[in-house]
Parts: C-alpha cells; structure tokens; sequence
C-alpha cells in the first residue's frame, strides 16, 4: 500500500470509469483502492476527476463522480455538525441491546463466511470493500442490536482509508439515525455481491424475520445461539494510543522532530493524518513538519498498523519532512522559540509563517489556513439528505 504519487498519477490514467457504476457493489467489481490515498489528502478528488474527464465521456465517469460527491457531502456535514457526528444525527438507534462491540464481530466468528473473511482482511490489510463496510454496519447495529458508535469506532481504528465524517455517518445512515430507516440485507444478498454461496445462515430468511434472528422481541438471545459465543455477547474495544505513539517515535526515530535541523527563516507546513499532499508548496523551501496530535488520537484512536501507514506515505512523498508527536499547541511553542531565535530578537510574538489546510480537525491550528480541494466548492452548507446536496451539485457538472 505504500506507493509513490506517480505511480498513483499513472494508476488514474489508465483506469476506466465505464463499469464502476454498474459493478461497485461486488467484491470483485471494477472499484480504484484509492480511497487512503484520497482519505490522506495525497491524492486530490478534483485532480483525478479532471484526468478522468480528458479520456472518458459523460456517461461513464458520472457515476465515479457522484459517489465521489458523497465522500464530499460527509465532509459539509462534518463540517456543519462538529462533533454531533459522534452521536445520533437524526433520530435515536431503535432497539439497542449491547453497549459495547459484539465478540463475534472483534473476532470474525459471525458464521457469516463473507464477513468473518472481511473482518480479518481489514486486520491484516486495513481494507474492507465499502459495500461489505455496510453489511458488517447492518449485522453490528441491527441484527447484533449493539450501539452504532462503538462499532463505528472499531472499524474508524483498523482502517487506512479511517475518515471521520464517511464512516461515522455511513454507520448513522445504516443504523436509521442518520436516515429514515435502518439498512437490513439477507444472506441472499450478501451472497450475490460478495460471490458467495452460502445457506442455513441466521440471515438466510426472509427480511421480516431479520432483526429477530438473534435477538427476541423480548430481546433474549434466541436458542439455537446459546453455547455457540460467550455469554457476555459484547466488550469494550480499546486502543493505546499512547504507546502506539511512543512507538512510532521509536521506529522512525531518524524522522523525529529536531529544532537542529531546521531550515531558518523559512516558513513551516503542517501535516496531518488527513493532509499529505506532496504538491503543496512543493517549489518553496519550507520546514515540513507532520504533525500526530495526542488529543486527536486519544479522541478518535487508530491502530499502530494505520499510523505507520500514515507515516510511510509521508516517507515516501514528502522529501524533508519531520514527526511531531505533540499537540499543535506544544509544535507551536518550539515554532515560536526557533523564530525568535533566528531573528535574535526578543519579544512576545515570533513573526513565523505557518500554513496548515482548512479541515475539521485543524480549526485549533494558528497561521494561515489554507483551502482544500472540493469537487463542488459553490456547494456547501448543510443539506438533510445527499440527494438534496447532489440535486445542487449537477448545476455544476462540466
């Protein structure tokens, strides 16, 4: 997965977007794998579309396009809505039986042999094929009836394409609180689109009898799963940041932070888990720092496997940079130190330049923010539904 941004350019060019759209929903369909490249902020949604649009006609890069916009409108709603999309948006979660994260799902011992294979897919690889993200969503929330966030959590941590606003809010809209009903597939569907061909399942009835499979109307475990998985179904899931970030400092050492070799007088460039784009101020001389903030890990954690993904592209991309493992607030402080060092002046303020990107997560952030890219940058707000939000986008189509 670690891959140079040419190697990405010449991956767009020679993709054809004609049987996304008809093939997206199967495992083996015609999907990119770029989504942690787009999700890290190294690959630009608007570049790809406009190498897409120099080869390829209307009709067959309009349906990339639009679930492309959806990543997009997640992003306005995040933006809109903060935090509130760690909570239920629109409606309360009907029927919550588990806290915590089921142990059949942590474990990949559902029985359902499409989804325990996805699950241990994502540990290995930190991938997992968005419409099976959907299913393992419906079996947690609505056949499990565990509370969406902690399962919303779970996945965020394991996967390298993690984004806030597309996961938390998928996971809302397939529990029915981000959208006015919850999403429920049966065995027969999970069949056709992951090329399986299993039967006898609990999901393998008709759609009415789904959300008891599990779980009574008494919400008593139903008896031919008693013995079958521990009697306490659910478990808190947790990560250690703290070390995971103590050994990332330990296995890039060479990369850390060291107000010695700073480049003087010359401005800093942020990075983050969310922006690492290698052509940004890419002719200037700049002190590149990526920046991995402790309160921002501690509040949505990813596994260490994720991190030094994050870590390698920057590695791989972004020549001269250096790891802050800190808060914006402490990296701040050494800015403000080395700048009235090499101005040899003493004062309150340093007169350093610091740019960052505008993102949800770095409104803390001081200096000049700059924009990011958007599909649709006349479209913003918040919009109720994506398609009041893609209704307004297609007046901008080109």
């Amino acid at each position: 997965m670690n891959i140079t941004y040419a190697a990405l350019l010449e991956q767009i060019k020679a993709y054809h977007p004609g049987k996304y759209n008809a093939t997206r929903n199967y495992t083996n369909g015609a999907v990119t794998n770029w989504s942690p490249y787009i999700s890290r902020g190294l690959l630009s949604p608007v570049l790809v579309m406009e190498q897409l649009k120099t080869k390829h006609n209307k009709q067959e890069w309009i349906g990339f396009m639009q679930q492309m916009a959806w990543r997009e409108y997640f992003q306005r709603v995040w933006q809109q809505k903060g935090n509130l999309i760690l909570q239920d948006l629109k409606s309360a979660q009907a029927k919550v039986v588990l806290e915590a994260l089921p142990i059949p799902m942590s474990e990949g011992n559902t029985g359902i042999q499409a989804l325990d294979k996805a699950i241990h897919h994502l540990y290995a690889h930190g991938l997992m094929h968005n419409h099976v993200r959907m299913y393992i969503s419906m079996l947690h929330s609505n056949i499990f009836k565990a509370a969406w966030l902690p399962g919303a959590k779970w996945m965020y941590a394991n996967l390298l394409d993690h984004d806030p606003a597309a996961n938390f809010l998928s996971w809302q809209w397939v529990a029915g609180t981000f959208s006015s009903k919850q999403y429920i597939a049966n065995q027969e569907n999970i069949n056709k689109y992951t090329n399986t061909k299993q039967l006898g399942t609990f999901l393998d009835r008709e759609y009415e009898y789904l959300q008891t499979s599990i779980f009574d109307q008494s919400d008593t475990i139903q008896s031919n799963h008693s013995g079958k998985w521990p009697d306490q179904l659910d478990q808190a899931f947790e990560i250690d940041t703290m070390a995971i970030l103590k050994n990332i400092e330990k296995t890039n050492q060479s990369k850390i932070f060291d107000k010695k070799t700073v480049l003087p007088n010359q401005p800093f460039c942020i990075y983050n888990s969310f922006n690492l784009d290698p052509l940004w101020h890419a002719d200037e001389s700049m002190n590149r720092v990526l920046l991995l903030e402790p309160n921002h890990f501690e509040h949505l954690p990813v596994t260490e496997k994720v991190l030094q993904f994050i870590v390698d592209l920057a590695i791989t991309n972004i020549p001269g940079f250096q790891i802050f493992v800190g808060n914006f607030e402490d990296l701040f402080q050494h800015i403000e130190t080395i700048s009235m060092s090499d101005k040899n002046i003493t004062s309150e303020k340093s007169n350093a330049i610091i740019y960052s990107k505008e993102h949800p997560t770095t409104q803390h952030y001081q200096g000049i923010q700059e924009a990011r890219d958007w599909l649709f940058p006349e479209v913003n707000g918040y919009y109720p539904s994506f398609f009041g939000y893609w209704k307004k986008c297609e007046r901008y189509l080109k």
